[in-house]
């Protein structure tokens, strides 16, 4: 399962006060053991059964793949910033390395950030370039590196009198070439952001709520039982902690098990 939350009353308790209470998702954790019945809980709960397949059919080769990509994020979010670390610590004292021996450094680490960059450009667009604030922030912070790098190094250079030091801005300016660009393309596709943020577009399915009904009580009574129970005291734990008026409360207790999800759009109406 990829479910964070065993229950619906610990989805509520975890529920940020934020955010905004999606019935939907409520009660497809409530019925996260039966897929089949929550992928009918309008867009959300399509969405969570399309991830939680996706999830089923991940192999040992994606799970490489994950570890590959969370280096490429980690290098290309914190390169620039210790590209930029070895040169300020230069001129500040923190630590003190000659521009002689910086400059190559930095140099080196911003050809890293660069590429790291670049691969997560191609990734992005190769997963539906669809926009994301954190590969956005991403992207934003290494150019942002970049352009104190290069307002740095002639600083630094003077200090130790480091001559030919020009030839190390050239991976800086690539860094904040690819950076800029793909921060640049992000910005072009923001229009086509997903409304809940989640990067993923997955068509509602078109069972009737009669249909749904028929489904959950196909299911054992204990278990359809303890399920509304579950949703029930996670409805009300919201309305303990704000989240939901009494009004609300009431409305959700009296919708019929499967049909919560129909409260989402009375609300946005």
């Amino acid at each position: 399962m990829s479910f964070l939350h065993t229950t619906a009353r610990g989805w509520a308790e975890d529920h940020s006060l934020a955010a905004d209470v999606r019935f939907a998702q409520l009660e497809a954790v409530a019925y996260q053991r039966h897929p089949e019945i929550f992928q009918h809980f309008g867009a959300d709960g399509a969405a969570m059964a399309h991830r939680l397949h996706a999830n089923a059919k991940r192999s040992p080769v994606r799970g490489v793949l994950d570890v590959v990509l969370w280096a490429v994020v980690i290098g290309a979010f914190f390169a620039p910033i210790a590209g930029l670390a070895v040169l300020m610590g230069d001129r500040f004292d923190f630590h003190r390395i000659e521009a002689q021996r910086a400059m190559p450094i930095a140099g080196a680490i911003f050809t890293v950030a660069a590429v790291a960059q670049a691969i997560l450009l191609v990734i992005w667009l190769v997963r539906g370039a669809r926009f994301w604030w954190p590969e956005f922030s991403i992207h934003l912070v290494a150019g942002t590196m970049a352009i104190l790098a290069l307002g740095t190094m002639p600083g630094i250079a003077e200090l130790d009198d480091y001559i030919g030091w020009q030839q190390w801005r050239v991976p800086v300016l690539i860094a904040l070439g690819v950076a800029g660009l793909a921060a640049l393309v992000m910005l072009v596709r923001f229009r086509v952001r997903e409304p809940d943020g989640d990067g993923e577009a997955v068509p509602e399915t078109g069972l009737s709520v009669g249909g749904i009904r028929a489904r959950i009580a196909a299911l054992p009574g204990d278990e359809r039982q303890a399920i509304v129970d579950d949703r029930n005291a996670a409805l009300a734990v919201l309305h303990e902690r704000g989240l939901i008026d009494a009004g609300t409360l009431e409305r959700a207790l009296g919708c019929e098990p499967g049909s919560l999800f129909l409260l989402d759009a009375e609300r946005r109406a």
